[in-house]
């Protein structure tokens, strides 16, 4: 299962949408085997991460694909990211969304 690391940065566009671009760990074995194919000795576990979409609107948080079915990307040592063929469960977007919103809180950024 893939798990909220920490909130990398966020993007505010208007008053109804925030993009969230989070670090993420618990990264399936396909993918790291990938990542370390991609980027061989310069490999790094910390470089994973996800896109979220939250409408403040209605509340809902959606995760962000490149294309279809493609919710995790990886940084390279060259600062390019690869997205890798992985949706984001429920169960995840929600812990990702929860810790998202207690990040924000925190930093006394509230939605």
């Amino acid at each position: 299962m893939v798990y909220y690391k920490c909130l990398e940065h966020f993007d505010k566009f208007g008053d109804a949408e925030v993009i969230y671009w989070v670090d993420v760990s618990g990264v399936p074995e396909r993918l790291v085997d990938e990542a370390k194919r991609i980027d061989g000795a310069d490999y790094s576990d910390g470089c994973f991460g996800v896109c979220i979409q939250h409408d403040r609107e209605t509340g809902e948080f959606a995760a962000i694909e490149d294309s279809p079915g493609q919710n995790i990307y990886y940084v390279d040592n060259l600062g390019e990211k690869h997205w890798f063929d992985y949706s984001l469960s429920e169960q995840e977007l929600e812990q990702i969304a929860s810790k998202i919103r207690i990040s924000m809180k925190e930093d006394g950024r509230e939605n």
